[in-house]
């Protein structure tokens, strides 16, 4: 009976070891060739690709040509690069807990993986995309020898075959490799096929020309797991990202809201994935050269980053965007312009910015000691005389510095006499916060109620924007 339950009790101790979730990693290098290092590191990708790449681990490089990362506790795992010579070579592995690699590496900087079946097929893959490479490049060199239509159409035709192979190799795998960790990054970089179906409107007769692009965009993120954190340890994600932001999602902030809606609601459950796309988001809308977006910037601030759901940051961290927002928030687009009280250059008497009956009012932060203000004032002016008068478009000039003797030679300087000048000759700077004028120049467009329409505008976008707002009006008063 004894022996039953020794026989037992060994069996229960060898299938709860080898059921134990195994932390860590062991990582042996062998370099064919001696290096100089005394010691190597191991980095790990966090969203982007190189260059921007985090220190994890460091290992003693053993007579020159041997080395050993160990480590014990849990990691979160991804793709990780081995650095030597100094730096300037380095190799790429998938790293997860549990993982023992051994790998080769060749004169030629390419690592040869002996031990982890996962490496090896992620080393297969790499050797792959190598002579896939080596066709797109001979391809790109006949590009100037295609003489006809003809010609270009059959090389088009070869890099689509290109891009399919690369599509295929990755499904096959995908399809029998389903819980691996490879799987994961080849879902993750996984492009929709694009429909080039003819596809028609409602009517059954109009052609569908966007048809492809929303099929395409509908379906973007279809294979990516969002509930899995290893994919933020990989230079997938913010490519992405940025695909899909700036290609894909039409930039006016209610449709920018609810698409950054989705994918923060898709990934709140994977806290380090939800993590980085709320601080990429947070960027992409406050950094945005698209005219409007930073509302989208506010929106993010009051519905996440004010409300606790960015866990990572402190309370300080918290107040930047917090103060962030409050300046830009009085000057979103749609909003009245914010009032404010500025004195004449010439009289020194108060007026307002929102005064006068213009259909549009073109309001500029400026300075003399600003040398982009200086190149694009000249140019402002011609586009004044040249078309914007036209549209009956008044201009209040702001300078924030100078003298008044300098302001008053500029316009003369310049023949400016029918745009009105103002300045802060009280020194209050409530202009600073209510039109966020941080860096100038800064120059904004209103309608005729004051409204804020046009912001960040330059001589080049001006025009534009001015034209957008006459056609709305015709279609507008076409319906009426």
């Amino acid at each position: 009976m004894k022996k039953i339950l020794l026989a037992l009790t060994a069996i229960l101790m060898i299938a709860g070891t080898a059921g134990a979730q195994q932390f860590g990693y062991k990582i042996k290098v062998n370099f064919s060739e001696p290096i100089k290092d005394k010691t190597i590191y191991l980095a790990h990708y966090f969203g982007k690709g190189l260059p921007t790449i985090y220190k994890t681990d460091s290992a003693t490089v053993v007579n020159g040509n041997t080395a050993t990362f160990e480590h014990k506790d849990s990691i979160l795992g991804g793709i990780y690069i081995v650095m030597y010579n100094d730096k300037g070579a380095f190799f790429q592995l998938l790293l997860d807990n549990g993982y023992n690699v051994e790998a080769g590496i060749t004169k030629e900087h390419r690592a040869h993986f002996t031990q982890n079946k996962i490496n090896q097929d992620f080393e297969a893959h790499e050797t792959f995309m190598v002579g896939q490479m080596a066709k797109r490049k001979k391809l790109q060199e006949t590009i100037t020898t295609a003489k006809t239509k003809s010609d270009t159409t059959k090389l088009q035709e070869q890099f689509e075959k290109l891009s399919k192979e690369d599509k295929d190799y990755r499904r096959k795998y995908v399809a029998s490799h389903p819980k691996s960790l490879l799987t994961q990054i080849f879902n993750a970089m996984n492009a929709p096929d694009i429909d080039k179906g003819k596809h028609y409107l409602a009517d059954g007769k109009t052609v569908d020309s966007l048809y492809a692009l929303n099929d395409y965009k509908a379906h973007f993120w279809d294979k990516f797991d969002f509930t899995d954190n290893r994919l933020v340890k990989t230079p997938i994600l913010d490519g992405r990202l940025d695909e899909y932001f700036s290609q894909l999602v039409y930039p006016i902030p209610d449709t920018i809201n609810a698409e950054m809606d989705k994918l923060l609601k898709k990934s709140e459950n994977a806290k380090e994935i939800y993590k980085y796309i709320l601080h990429w988001l947070g960027n992409y809308t406050a950094e945005s050269k698209m005219m409007g977006v930073d509302a989208s910037f506010v929106y993010l601030v009051e519905n996440y980053f004010g409300k606790g759901k960015a866990y990572w940051l402190d309370s300080a961290g918290v107040a930047r965007y917090l103060d962030r927002a409050k300046k830009i928030a009085p000057n979103v687009l749609g909003n009245p312009a914010p009032e404010l009280i500025l004195q004449d250059l010439t009289t020194l008497k108060n007026e307002s910015v929102r005064s006068g009956k213009a259909p549009y009012t073109l309001l500029m932060f400026w300075s003399p000691d600003c040398g982009h203000c200086m190149e694009e004032m000249p140019k402002i002016i011609d586009l004044y005389y040249n078309d914007l008068k036209k549209y009956g478009v008044e201009v209040i000039s702001v300078p924030t510095s100078g003298e008044r003797s300098e302001l008053l030679k500029f316009n003369t300087d310049h023949k400016i006499t029918e745009w009105r000048t103002l300045v802060d000759a009280n020194g209050t700077l409530e202009y600073k916060p209510l039109y966020d004028v941080y860096s100038t120049p800064k120059v904004y467009l209103l309608d005729k109620d004051k409204k804020l329409i046009g912001k960040s505008l330059s001589h080049s976008t001006i025009l534009k924007v001015i034209e957008f707002e006459e056609q709305k009006r015709t279609k507008t008063d076409k319906k009426s």
